[in-house]
């Protein structure tokens, strides 16, 4: 048996290619199709089916093209909230032989209602599940956010606490190959490995590991999850199916001279700017109208503030990390892609010869110290964080609006007030600061190393 890992930077999204002797199936594709035909064609193997674990919402699936692509049958979980028009339900106790590998279905619901795990046994040696693929029912270190269904909460819960009892009866050994990754939007304390055992989560897992169901609802019911706009789109496409499988086309390289005239088009709303640089570079010189999603932000934010019926445009520190950043886009539904610039002209402080071009001033702690004792008119230290980081520690006085709700908490904003950003680094705080430049806000700066720095500042 081979199994073969695929991760979508940005989206911390993991996929699977797993075979024996000449036949393989695919465990939760992305749109990226191309990796598990090459993948096949060089292992010499035939994908006999695709299995998806739930229904995503944070990317698109590759299941529906791959299926299409290669006319083999999809096979999804029974009670989908939508019907999954692709796909073949399958039920607890359903098998699947490929190769010498023995594919069994066990139902766990609780992340979705159609959530399944995927469990594997080599034949050739023992009928003992020695594999298994757990989609969003369990992470390394965490396991599935169980906020979808706000109306049957604690119910909806209490049903992860026992889809995830199944997995008792499993050998301890079994490998466990989940859906996702640190990073993702799925869940909140996954470790950095990307596999583990069931001995070791039902031992280490801090989900997991709760002795009893009503301890796991308790705390389960205190987590903080947020529902990006472009999740509802997610949720659509993935149960109708998408059929365009990712093509990995160059896309084209604009010129530093257009930066005037991509201004102009981001001023009239015709353009989007997406900036992946790093957040001083950005800060240092951005094109008027750009919106920072640096340090791996792209998919982690862009979809609470990117339309996907605009252009976009993506500045980038070179022309590879532009292309990872599109996929990430349209892994999530955003197509309209015009083209990257690599160089931005060097701000010069002459607004004639800057046209189009804009910074964002930086401010230490100690700055921040100043402004706050001084009590300043008109001054506001915005945290941006996520609510249980707040929950921990906050700098007294500041106002919170959590990234992702800036959009829609942007008409109680103040457009003559000076707003300075903060978040854990100084990263987020940077996105936070572009968006409200964007919007009309003048007045605004970012606070270096952010919570960091007022630690260290305050000892």
């Amino acid at each position: 048996m081979e199994i073969q890992r695929f991760k979508a930077k940005g989206l911390a999204q993991l996929s699977y290619l797993v075979s024996s002797k000449n036949e393989a199936f695919v465990v939760d594709p992305q749109l990226d199709c191309e990796q598990y035909l090459s993948a096949a064609a060089e292992n010499n193997v035939t994908i006999k089916f695709v299995i998806e674990t739930h229904r995503n919402e944070d990317f698109i699936s590759g299941a529906a093209v791959l299926g299409k692509q290669l006319n083999i049958p999809v096979y999804h979980g029974q009670h989908s909230d939508a019907p999954i028009e692709y796909a073949e339900s399958v039920e607890e106790g359903d098998t699947f032989k490929v190769g010498e590998l023995k594919v069994a279905i066990l139902e766990t619901p609780g992340h979705t209602k159609d959530s399944i795990c995927i469990t594997v046994a080599d034949t050739s040696i023992s009928d003992e599940v020695i594999a298994i693929f757990t989609g969003d029912t369990l992470f390394v270190n965490d396991v599935g956010r169980t906020d979808f269904y706000p109306d049957e909460k604690e119910q909806i819960t209490a049903t992860l606490y026992e889809s995830l009892q199944k997995l008792n009866a499993l050998p301890e050994e079994t490998v466990v190959y989940p859906a996702h990754g640190a990073g993702s939007v799925c869940g909140g304390g996954m470790a950095d490995r990307e596999f583990s055992t069931l001995g070791y989560e039902k031992r280490h897992n801090p989900k997991w590991s709760l002795s009893s169901k009503e301890q796991f609802v308790k705390e389960k019911l205190n987590e903080t999850h947020y529902y990006a706009p472009y999740f509802e789109k997610m949720e659509r496409l993935n149960s109708q199916g998408h059929y365009d499988c990712i093509v990995h086309r160059d896309i084209p390289a604009l010129s530093a001279r257009d930066v005037t005239e991509i201004a102009r088009q981001a001023d009239s709303g015709q353009l989007q700017i997406v900036d992946v640089r790093n957040k001083d570079a950005f800060c240092q010189s951005h094109i008027r109208g750009s919106l920072f999603f640096g340090a791996g932000l792209t998919s982690a934010y862009g979809g609470w503030f990117l339309k996907d019926d605009v252009d976009i445009v993506i500045v980038s520190p070179d022309a590879n990390t532009a292309k990872q950043n599109a996929i990430q886009l349209k892994c999530m539904g955003y197509e309209k892609i015009k083209g990257y610039l690599v160089e931005l002209p060097v701000r010069t402080g002459d607004s004639t010869v800057d046209e189009g071009l804009n910074a964002i001033e930086i401010v230490t702690a100690k700055q921040v110290d100043e402004r706050a004792t001084q009590s300043q008119q008109k001054w506001s230290l915005l945290d941006v964080r996520k609510q249980d980081e707040r929950d921990k520690a906050a700098i007294e006085g500041s106002d919170y609006i959590y990234l992702g709700y800036l959009p829609d908490k942007l008409s109680e904003l103040d457009k003559e007030r000076h707003y300075t950003c903060y978040c854990g680094s100084g990263v987020r705080a940077t996105t936070a600061a572009s968006f409200l430049a964007q919007q009309g806000i003048e007045n605004v700066d970012v606070m270096e190393g952010s919570m960091k720095a007022w630690k260290k500042l305050k000892g």
